[in-house]
């Protein structure tokens, strides 16, 4: 049987397996606005549940976009009842928060409403969420992906799976993209279900309406067929895309922390305009940032990665290029508190900042943190740590340098590593500089040294009562 001859229920099956959406689901969330569409998406949803062993969920978000959205509400809760499918609500005023987001209405209303779904998914323990996107949305949106000038990557439209914005550790499935929209109110009118038009639909103040009611209209004149041949193109843009894909993935970084990811520059080097951009979002996903991406904030990106050196700001995401490394960082850290010039216990433990210094007159057992050697006769006068200054200098690998060239030149210390450096240094003279992952000296052999390193405090004593 032809996929045309086939019921929308069995090319949603075929459809959902060749893409593998439901695998290993045990409940999925569908979010339902109460059109033709997400109904068709609930009715068929709900019919697979049944024959794959998932269980099915509700949600729909009110934007107060409309002075009737009440009545979306109800009507969605009201079918709910009726077939006996569990529903979540959640509402959200889209013009205001738009307002103090400063972010359009229609990016705002996006924006919210997947807020409430992954909130929706968690609540429910659902390893998705469904959306009733059919053929024709995914026409349009490789229109307006042309139209505004993307690549091979916005060539591709909607994906039959994509990681939920704002969650992407759970999935964001498609699976009526095999069926056109005329389609979806054939599921409704067979099943005897009324739905919801929403008339701002017509409305020719959006571009993506203007599409589907002004340029589509005109292609199909002059091509009957045109719509297929979009999703064709949209087709083989996932076909040569799958390789800039592979690439995203194969490149990691070589530090996660909290609040930042550190790649090698070389690995970012090596990666296509197309593949950064991919990797720009997975990391944003990882931060938890909003990553603000166009042509002109990707090229400054291309000269900083050349150049080495420099910084670009993606919205709530910097990426920083420093000493042959690459830093993805969300909102800015504070600076550190400047250290207080201090006397340093020799042999010891002094306190610095959040760490400590430990001096000791032999080598650490263990190799973490790093440590360096300091001939003792090197020291002139009391010891002192403090903060780092601009003209500091020191003796390295037999020669008097300044220290900030050695930091960017010869050891190579990225410049968000810095500003957390502290100095070593005598009456005259640094002897060392350390941080949490530096230590910096000239070294020394035989007996007569000293070692020293930054490393966490020691836990607190735990006295039990007798």
């Amino acid at each position: 049987m032809s996929d045309q001859a086939a019921s929308p229920l069995e090319r949603v099956r075929r459809y959902a397996d060749g893409e593998q959406l439901f695998r290993r689901l045990e409940k999925v969330v569908v979010a339902v606005s109460g059109g033709p569409d997400s109904v068709a998406a609930l009715l068929l949803l709900q019919k697979l549940g049944n024959e794959r062993g998932f269980e099915v969920v509700a949600a729909h978000f009110d934007h107060h976009l409309r002075r009737d959205s009440t009545a979306d509400r109800d009507f969605v809760t009201a079918l709910c009842e009726r077939l006996d499918v569990p529903c979540m609500t959640g509402e959200g005023d889209v013009p205001l928060a738009a307002t103090e987001m400063r972010t359009g209405v229609e990016e705002t209303a996006r924006r919210l409403r997947y807020q409430f779904l992954a909130f929706a998914a968690e609540r429910q323990g659902a390893g998705a969420v469904a959306t009733g996107h059919t053929a024709d949305d995914l026409v349009e949106t490789v229109l307006h992906h042309i139209v505004r000038g993307s690549g091979v990557r916005g060539m591709r439209g909607m994906l039959p799976s994509a990681p939920l914005p704002g969650m992407p550790s759970l999935k964001l499935i498609r699976p009526l993209l095999a069926l056109p929209r005329a389609d979806t109110v054939a599921v409704c009118e067979a099943a005897g279900i009324d739905f919801r038009v929403d008339e701002t639909n017509a409305e020719l103040a959006a571009t993506r309406n203007r599409i589907r009611h002004t340029v589509l209209p005109l292609l199909r004149e002059e091509n009957p067929s045109v719509d297929a041949s979009i999703l064709g193109l949209a087709e083989s843009a996932r076909e040569l895309f799958r390789p800039v894909e592979r690439s995203a993935d194969l490149a990691q970084p070589r530090d996660r922390a909290l609040g930042s990811v550190v790649f090698e520059l070389d690995t970012l080097r090596s990666l296509g305009s197309e593949a950064r951009l991919l990797l720009l979002e997975r990391e944003a996903a990882f931060l938890k940032a909003e990553v603000d991406a166009n042509r002109t904030r990707l090229h400054n990106l291309d000269a900083v990665l050349a150049r080495g050196t420099g910084q670009v700001v993606f919205g709530g995401m910097t990426v920083e290029v420093s000493a042959g490394a690459v830093r993805f960082s969300g909102e800015r850290d504070d600076e550190p508190l400047p250290l207080p010039e201090q006397f340093v216990n020799l042999p010891g433990i002094t306190r610095a900042g959040e760490r400590v210094l430990q001096a000791a007159t032999s080598p650490f057992p263990d190799p973490s943190p790093p440590a360096v050697a300091v001939p003792a006769d090197r020291i002139e006068g009391a010891l002192r740590l403090r903060p780092l200054n601009p003209g500091d200098r020191m003796v390295y690998r037999g020669y008097r340098r300044k220290v900030s060239g050695i930091l960017r030149k010869t050891a190579r210390v990225p410049a968000w590593d810095r500003p957390g450096l502290v100095a070593l240094a005598g009456r005259e003279e640094v002897v060392a500089v350390l941080g949490a992952n530096v230590a910096i000296a000239d070294g020394c052999e035989g007996d007569d040294c000293y070692f020293f390193r930054l490393a966490p405090p020691p836990p607190p004593l735990r006295v039990d009562g007798g």
